[in-house]
């Protein structure tokens, strides 16, 4: 899958993300009759994508994800050699990890790094894979199911969003409270504005350094790798447009369409011209 929106993500060759080119001769030819992956954005919170048969290398995507199997078949989720068996899991931004799902129909929450619930899923699995119970999710096996045929009604495809998300803190108690600060920096970030790290530690009151580290420690990446992140959402905001790619790698502030197709490449795992391909992914707004 790819990127759809202006509050879409930016990642490493998202797993539960993307097909990779492989997959098009091998996991797709493994299902018959499978459905086409769907993408239900939900505003700028996250977004929803199903896919028949997902299949990654080690990857290292910065948005939280809550994976689910639609079915009875349980998924490989693939972290420093280990190999987790499972049906339902929480996996924190940037972990390095791969996923074997063959012929695994499987549900993927995903909360970027503007969803207000994005630093409560870092603590709530700090650097490392939480496997849950899959029946924790039963009660919502009927839009599971629905979401992976593409067929649940955008509005209520965001409400299954916001009550699936909410399971895994019934069950599981984060390891570290947020820092209060992290909704200042959020509102600072999201401000428009092009602050440099001096003038976010001035906004905080805090120095150089300690803005540096907050920064590290709220989001798990440097201001930096958030404004690339943003640079990004622009790219995914005229992606599906009847812009060329040219037109969209000047808009967003890329030198050329190669310099954009290196970095989505780099990222993403897929070129440009994949994700904003409509017979790949069917793509639905929730909000």
């Amino acid at each position: 899958m790819a990127p759809f929106n202006e509050c879409a993500i930016e990642g490493r060759r998202d797993p539960m993300v993307l097909k990779y080119q492989e997959q098009e001769s091998t996991a797709r030819g493994s299902v018959p009759d499978a459905p086409i992956d769907n993408a239900y954005i939900v505003g700028c919170s996250g977004f929803i994508y199903t896919g028949a048969s997902i299949v990654s290398e080690e990857t290292r995507p910065p948005s939280a994800a809550l994976i689910v199997s639609a079915g009875p078949t349980p998924f490989k989720i693939l972290v420093k050699g280990q190999e987790l068996l499972t049906r339902a899991a929480v996996i924190p931004p940037f972990l390095a990890r791969g996923l074997d799902a063959r012929a695994v129909p499987l549900v993927c929450f995903h909360i970027t790094p503007s969803s207000p619930l994005y630093v409560e899923f870092r603590a709530l699995a700090h650097g490392r894979v939480v496997l849950l119970e899959r029946a924790f999710f039963q009660s919502l096996d009927a839009p599971l199911h629905a979401l992976y045929h593409g067929r649940l009604a955008p509005a209520r495809a965001a409400e299954i969003y916001d009550q699936a998300l909410r399971i895994p803190f019934q069950h599981l108690t984060p390891e570290s409270k947020p820092d209060p600060r992290q909704q200042r920096i959020r509102q600072l970030l999201e401000s428009g504005r092009d602050l440099t790290l001096t003038d976010l530690a001035r906004e905080l009151g805090t120095s150089y350094f300690w803005a540096s580290r907050l920064m590290t420690e709220v989001f798990g990446m440097s201001l930096r790798d958030y404004k690339s992140w943003q640079k990004l959402q622009r790219v995914f905001h005229l992606l599906h447009s009847k812009h060329s790619i040219t037109e969209v790698a000047h808009a967003a502030g890329f030198t050329d369409s190669a310099h954009l197709s290196r970095t989505y490449q780099r990222w993403f795992g897929q070129p440009p011209s994949y994700s904003r391909n409509r017979n790949n992914v069917r793509v639905m707004r929730c909000r």
